[in-house]
């Protein structure tokens, strides 16, 4: 049972009163507080303290607790506030009832490919813009996603970010579970371990089972370091994207903002994610000075008179000071909200004779009424609406989406993208989500469609020399042990390059990925098996055929005339073999159909075996 260090009841430096303990993380204690100042529900963390025991830890967190409050973005949980209680660090941050992602998993719940792509689209988000601004989280896993009111995500904890690696101590199952392979060998995590965590975590939320599990932690870093991801039928069109977010070699690996695009792509409807729950800038803290426990960041309400004006203004009462502003209210804001209540009058006010007070009151009609000319003419008063995704939708779909509320859409420039078609939008500004003016534009970046390019040969070669020849046609190459066939060309060598079930494509892509099947030699012939299967002749009778059962025998060639590519591509990962497209269209794959197969549907053919497809 954890300890905590604070109990409900207690307020944190005169302010924060702490309703409820959360729990203890590897890095901090989390509590629920109420702040009365602002009428707010916060969470406040505490850093543990084994690591506020270290100076360059504390220094750290301070400096990051004020870096993160200056962060802004639509999927990412705000930092408040920070300071010092009992010599224990805190820091004062948003509070979302909805829980975690990991209390999602931990119910048994799964996401379907849709919304998993678009959890991955708005933490990939996230991330690109945390790297940006040269944050690497380093420790992201479901813990750290929350579930906000909409049922949207927003990533936490970025003031925590690589505090634990510090000084690591003893690591648990849970605590390596999504670290990328450079981690594992003891390497500084980078934004691409980050990438590699996202693809284990949409991984984990759509299949329901970790890809690398193993007895211990030790033993689940080892599975990871030279493995790709596993492939599962259930992640659909995710499969490719994770395989390529998750390579082993982090210098292969898509950038959090190719992840994201590439994601966006995937999604078949442009509304917002949202998961069923299971349960204006604030100043920061600049100094930590446990001597001195703050009541207040400086925030007063305003009195009375600063909220509806006074009628008159009080010669200063000579026999007192001007008083100077303290070094507290210079952190704060200059507005007059934040000044202290003005002093009682010291005598009493003479008042205007009427007739000038009329004169006063139809000369302050005609400022009021100048002034909210101004103020409308400047657009002071628009509303504000909020921006719709409209990442996948042409320009014409996204301008009749958006003039509903007002907004324009700015193509703001075109770009080749591998996973967007032509004429769909990439990426906006503002985000999806964000809040935006009436009759303001949001700027959109707009797919030409992939850039093809030549795929150069690379029979023959080992994996290390093919990938770096794709390489300088910035194509990626991966060499899964999974993809090895039987073959007579000498081990560890090119036989085929793969790509979306495409066997030795002429073109592919910029920016894609393709599969390298490395030869494993001849394998031995050796007793199988066999079961009876039938097949239908053209004539109508049926014949049996013999089979063998292991999971490398022979197997019919599917039936795939008529099939569009989606359709062939499944049926042929099915079979666990592999086709050859000839026809128009085969080189820049941009054929629909299939006209017909050599061998023929029904003809049994080695495991692993290319089939030529002719199409149109």
């Amino acid at each position: 049972m954890p300890t905590f260090s604070f109990s409900p009841g207690h307020e944190v430096v005169g302010r924060y009163r702490i309703t409820e303990a959360l729990g203890i993380g590897s890095t901090a204690e989390v509590y629920v507080a109420e702040d009365p100042v602002l009428h707010r529900t916060v969470a406040v963390k505490f850093l543990l303290p084994q690591l506020a025991a270290f100076e360059d830890v504390r220094r750290a967190f301070r400096e990051q607790i004020i870096r993160a409050a200056t962060l802004n973005h639509a999927h990412l949980a705000r930092v408040y506030d920070g300071g010092q209680e009992s010599g224990s660090i805190f820091m004062v941050t948003e509070y979302f009832a909805g829980g975690t992602l990991e209390d999602v998993l931990a119910a048994g719940r799964r996401l379907d490919v849709d919304d998993a792509a678009k959890l991955g689209r708005d933490v990939a988000s996230t991330l690109a813009y945390l790297h940006a601004n040269d944050i690497t989280l380093g420790t992201l896993s479901p813990r750290k996603i929350l579930i906000d009111d909409q049922g949207g995500v927003r990533v936490s904890d970025v003031a925590l970010a690589g505090l634990r690696a510090r000084h690591p101590g003893q690591w648990s199952r849970q605590d390596v579970r999504y670290l990328s392979p450079e981690q594992a060998r003891g390497e500084p995590a980078t934004p691409q371990s980050d990438v590699y965590a996202l693809a284990l975590i949409l991984f984990e939320v759509v299949t329901g089972d970790s890809p690398f599990e193993a007895m211990s932690a030790d033993e689940m870093l080892r599975a990871r370091i030279d493995n790709p991801l596993p492939i599962r039928a259930e992640l659909g069109a995710l499969d490719m994207m994770l395989a390529q977010a998750a390579v082993p070699d982090a210098t292969l690996r898509l950038s959090a903002e190719q992840f994201a695009n590439r994601l966006g792509g995937a999604i078949a409807d442009a509304a917002p994610l949202a998961i069923a729950t299971t349960r204006g800038s604030v100043p920061l803290l600049a100094g930590y000075q446990p001597a001195e426990p703050r009541t207040s960041i400086g925030f007063r309400p305003p009195s009375a008179d600063q909220i509806a004006g006074s009628s008159h203004e009080s010669p200063p009462d000579p026999t007192f000071p001007r008083a100077q502003p303290s070094r507290r209210a210079a952190h704060a804001s200059a507005s007059d909200a934040t000044r202290a209540p003005r002093r009682a009058e010291p005598y009493p006010v003479v008042p205007p004779p009427r007739r000038r007070r009329s004169a006063l009151v139809v000369g302050a009609v005609l400022v009021v009424a100048l002034a909210g000319g101004a103020v409308w003419k400047l657009g002071f008063t628009t509303s504000s609406v909020t921006v719709p995704s409209l990442v996948g939708l042409t320009t014409a779909q996204a301008t009749s989406q958006v003039s509903s509320d007002g907004l324009s859409v700015d193509v703001a420039r075109h770009e080749h993208s591998p996973s967007v078609p032509a004429k769909q939008i990439i990426t906006q500004t503002p985000a999806a989500g964000s809040a935006a003016k009436s009759g303001s534009s949001v700027a959109v970046t707009v797919s030409d469609g992939p850039l093809l390019v030549t795929v150069p040969s690379v029979l023959g070669q080992s994996c290390a020399a093919a990938t770096t020849i794709l390489a300088h046609v910035k194509v990626v190459g991966h060499c899964p042990t999974s993809a090895a066939v039987v073959s007579t060309v000498p081990i560890g060598q090119v036989v085929e390059v793969l790509y979306r079930g495409h066997v030795d494509p002429a073109q592919v892509p910029q920016g894609s990925s393709v599969v390298l099947a490395m030869s494993r030699g001849p394998v031995p012939s050796s007793p199988t098996t066999s079961t009876a299967t039938s097949t239908t002749t053209p004539s109508g009778s049926t014949t049996s055929t013999t089979v063998p059962a292991t999971a490398a025998g022979p197997r019919p060639v599917p039936n795939v005339i008529g099939m569009g590519q989606a359709q062939t591509i499944a049926a042929f990962r099915k079979a666990v073999l592999f086709f050859r497209p000839k026809g128009p269209g085969s080189a820049t794959l941009t054929w629909t159909k299939v006209v017909s197969t050599i061998p023929a549907p029904g003809t049994l053919v080695p495991y692993r075996s290319t089939i030529i497809v002719n199409v149109k």
